[in-house]
């Protein structure tokens, strides 16, 4: 019990002034784990390469003590993966209601609209900008 507390504080000391473990770190840990279990598959060396970077990359990150570097690079991140959730998951929605609804995006704001398929020519109020647009279903 002794060695576990000796270890715990070993690690707080050397953790201290450092930025520690965010979202970035782990999904590139997950990559790491996806990319060694493709390599155990293919064995190309740019898979080996990337089995080798991306833990050490990882490990660079948290024990980094530029720490405002390393938030603003980790709150790009999470823009981005945010923005990829967000067009996959109006993805599989377009997908899902194909036949029963179409799907336009508004020129003024990028705000996707949801028009019920009903042949001719419609006019939709984009709800975030209010722009008025005509679309024409066929």
């Amino acid at each position: 019990m002794q060695y576990i507390m000796k270890f715990k504080a070993g690690y707080e000391k050397l953790m201290e002034g450092r930025y520690g473990f965010d979202t970035l770190s782990g999904d590139l840990l997950v990559v790491w784990v996806i990319t060694g279990f493709i390599n155990g598959f293919v064995r190309s060396r740019i898979f080996s390469l990337c089995a080798l970077a991306l833990p050490v990359a990882a490990a660079l990150r948290m024990l980094s003590t530029k720490t405002e570097k390393r938030r603003a690079a980790n709150r790009k991140y999470l823009k981005y993966r945010k923005g990829g959730a967000e067009f996959f998951k109006i993805t599989v929605k377009r997908f899902k209601e194909r036949k029963t609804h179409k799907y336009y995006k508004c020129s003024n704001c990028s705000a996707y609209l949801r028009v019920k398929r009903r042949k001719g020519e419609h006019t939709v109020v984009c709800p975030k900008c209010g722009k008025e647009l005509n679309v024409k279903i066929r």
